[in-house]
């Protein structure tokens, strides 16, 4: 698939556009000093206004209302905080136990499905059945039903290391509860309360004794008004001051982030060429990886376990036969050969296990056998015709390897044309297709 590359975008230095000036933080800082200065002279003289007011409405530090007007605050803010404080603890219990019921549910739900309550207990079920298969004393039936429930085992630990963190979880929030429970107490707020009522009545008594007729105050009122107003202006100043720097300081960063932009614009340009030729990889490796014969491991394990179960024959023509037989050379690939070394008696044919009617098998050799769907001897008699379905197996292989090659190739073009670039800036691969297959029944 011919691919036409992106046209670059336009180099940054030909993009210059407006020129936007960055403020000056010097100018800023020296009028702002200016306007400090002028408020630090209007403040000692609306203080003096303020303590001129305080001493002629009988504010002093004598007056006995002012402590008790402070603890009073002291009160309120500890009565608030209190109050704030329960209620947090009272939702923070709530959210403990809704969490713990779900954990201790979700816990049960999962222990209900587990044969087994630890991973020691799944390990030694699996150590259990593996001595099981390495006796050699088991039936076909029986070694099959084994591996199926040893795969079952070692897939049931993710979920009991889930049960355990689960378990672990509802621990920490019963003890979070039990330490919540403790610290929620009213008595507290009771005597804040208590003490809130005593000073207050002390404050009504004392304002009710206090019926001086204060003077002079109207004339501090109005200077203090006007000094405020003053001091009020000069905070404007200030404010208008650090508006406007910082708004031209967000247009010249506006102006650089463009800038910026545009530099981008031209580096995803070019990872997307890049991005386009490892696509172009990638197709041509799907093409090379179609080329390989169809069924190659197919063919060679039928051959590796036609050659290793031939030692146990009788059949002096057909051991005639493959002794003459030309291996065929087939490409690399990723075939698993039978493991003549485990459970498999040493020696050559001379050497052969084989007690009464029944003959033992290695577990390589079983699993091979299985997956080419070729029945497993399970007696001398039954040798025979599992040579003849593996010969008929790979013979039918091969009469359909350059129909299957052809396909994967075929399927190899669907998947090259839906190549697709992700968001993330990656070539993602079509889901594969099955590869082209043959069913050959002994």
């Amino acid at each position: 698939m011919s691919v036409t590359a992106p046209t670059p975008a336009a180099p940054v230095s030909a993009q210059k556009g407006n020129y936007v000036k960055k403020p000056s933080q010097e100018e800023k800082d020296q009028t702002l000093k200016e306007i400090e200065a002028n408020m630090e002279k209007i403040r000692p003289r609306l203080n003096a206004v303020r303590e001129a007011i305080a001493s002629v409405t009988g504010k002093s530090e004598s007056d006995p209302r002012t402590a008790l007007r402070k603890r009073l605050g002291e009160l309120r803010d500890q009565q608030a905080e209190n109050k704030k404080g329960k209620q947090v603890k009272i939702d923070q219990l709530t959210a403990l136990n809704n969490s713990l019921k779900k954990k201790i549910a979700d816990l049960k739900a999962i222990q209900d499905k587990l044969p087994f309550k630890t991973q020691d207990a799944v390990e030694a079920q699996i150590n259990k059945l593996e001595k099981q298969l390495e006796s050699g004393s088991l039936k076909l039936v029986e070694e099959k039903r084994i591996l199926t429930e040893i795969s079952s085992l070692k897939k049931a630990k993710k979920s009991v290391d889930a049960a355990q963190a689960q378990q672990v979880a509802i621990d920490a929030d019963k003890a979070a509860i039990a330490a919540l429970k403790e610290t929620i107490d009213d008595q507290p707020a009771k005597a804040l309360s208590t003490e809130y009522n005593q000073i207050q009545a002390q404050l009504d008594e004392i304002t009710k004794s206090k019926d001086e007729i204060w003077k002079k105050r109207n004339d501090l009122f109005d200077e203090r008004t006007r000094l405020q107003k003053e001091l009020d202006t000069e905070y404007q100043r200030k404010k208008t001051v650090n508006d406007d720097y910082f708004n031209a300081l967000r247009e010249y960063n506006k102006h650089q982030q463009e800038l910026q932009v545009r530099k981008r614009e031209e580096y995803q340009a070019k990872k997307q060429q890049e991005l386009e030729e490892k696509r172009l990889a990638v197709a041509k490796e799907e093409r090379e990886l179609a080329e390989i014969p169809a069924f190659t491991n197919e063919i060679v394990t039928c051959d590796s376990v036609y050659k290793y179960l031939l030692q146990f024959s009788t059949d002096e023509k057909r051991i005639a036969d493959a002794a003459v037989v030309v291996p065929v050379d087939a490409p690399a690939a990723n075939v698993r050969q039978v493991d003549t070394t485990a459970n498999v008696p040493s020696g050559g044919p001379k050497e052969k296990k084989v007690e009464g009617n029944s003959f033992k098998l290695p577990l390589a050799v079983l699993e091979q056998l299985l997956e080419l769907k070729v029945v497993v001897p399970t007696s001398p008699a039954d040798l025979e015709k599992t040579l003849d379905a593996l010969v008929e197996k790979r013979d039918n292989f091969k009469a359909n390897q350059e129909k299957a090659t052809a396909e994967n190739k075929r399927k190899a073009e669907e998947r090259i044309a839906k190549l697709t670039i992700s968001e993330s800036g990656e070539v993602t691969e079509a889901a594969p297709e099955k590869p082209a297959e043959v069913e050959a029944t002994a």
